[in-house]
């Protein structure tokens, strides 16, 4: 499938009407937006990730540190770009971004009262256009379309969006699927609760997401929490679980783990199930269908983050990951 993806990227492209007047985003506002869009400021990390792959001579810098690691795998006019203010309701930010003359203030993620109350005082108190555009795996295509045709980059939108589709459309585990464990942290005890917001590229594979009794999104266990639930498969998603799974005895001791059936997901240049929960989620979709993982890392690498990666990258990319198989 992937294969087929790669031989027709060549062929899309599409042409738009551009956008112009006002934008209903995800919060229900209607946002006016300019019809020139020169300088474009990410709210968040998920928000950069998508104005990177659509307009990255756009974008004004990324709202968080990123790693050398990382910028020496994604395109050069994105790579080089500073650290930028973040949106995070300081007095002071509203300040810090208005010096930096935006002409539109994009944030991408959870349509939750917290983010609809943000971008909507955001722009009250800077006078910049705010979007908040929805993260939800389903509508990344539809994302992809409307901040292109927003911003100018249909041409570069649509192939993109094409990709996403495709990617979504991969086959799904049967309903008797695996049950699944996804473990974030370090030390790889916060778990991943069914229904929440990063358990959707699992549901979304057809994968069982289990975890321990309580409440939120991430829940905290132990690891006798962890051999209550016997899960079939564990997914980390730090890559510092790699040396735990290689050194500790307790790790080593559950099953999963002896047979071989925990791994830890792939977290270069981004990780593919969050940190940040941007369209990079769509490799752990295709990860957990059954894809190669180096052909996967390759061909997403180039598509989306604009760089082709030499294979000793793409070693150090996928480390010890393989096929998560059905």
């Amino acid at each position: 499938m992937l294969r087929r993806v790669f031989l027709v990227l060549p062929l899309l492209s599409w042409s738009g009407a551009a956008w112009s007047g006002a934008v209903v985003d995800a919060t229900g506002r209607s946002v006016a937006v300019p019809e020139q869009i020169s300088r474009v400021l990410p709210a968040g990390p998920p928000a950069a990730i998508l104005l990177a792959a659509v307009a990255p001579d756009l974008m004004l810098g990324w709202p968080s540190s990123l790693p050398d690691n990382a910028r020496s795998l994604l395109a050069p006019e994105v790579a080089k770009l500073p650290q930028v203010p973040r949106l995070t309701g300081r007095d002071d930010t509203a300040d810090k971004i208005v010096a930096l003359k935006p002409d539109l203030i994009l944030d991408y993620g959870t349509v939750s009262p917290r983010y609809a109350d943000l971008a909507k005082a955001t722009q009250q108190r800077t006078g910049i256009p705010t979007l908040l555009l929805d993260g939800s795996l389903t509508e990344i295509a539809k994302v992809l379309r409307l901040l292109g045709n927003i911003l100018h980059r249909d041409e570069r939108a649509e192939p993109l969006a094409r990709f996403s589709e495709a990617l979504l459309a991969l086959p799904q585990r049967p309903a008797t699927s695996l049950r699944v464990v996804c473990a974030r942290g370090p030390d790889g005890l916060t778990v991943v609760a069914p229904g929440s917001d990063l358990a959707e590229t699992f549901a979304r594979a057809g994968w069982q997401i289990v975890a321990p009794e309580g409440k939120g999104p991430s829940r905290q266990a132990t690891m006798a929490d962890i051999r209550a639930l016997d899960p079939d498969v564990i997914v980390f998603t730090d890559p510092a679980m790699r040396t735990a799974l290689a050194e500790s005895e307790p790790w080593r001791s559950l099953p999963a783990v002896r047979e071989g059936r925990a791994v830890a997901a792939p977290s270069a240049p981004f990780g593919w199930f969050d940190e940040p929960p941007s369209i990079n989620r769509l490799l752990g979709l295709a990860w957990l269908s059954g894809s190669d993982p180096r052909t996967l890392a390759t061909l997403f690498n180039a598509v989306v983050y604009g760089r082709v990666l030499t294979a000793s990258q793409v070693d150090v990319v996928v480390a010890d990951a393989h096929s998560l198989q059905r």
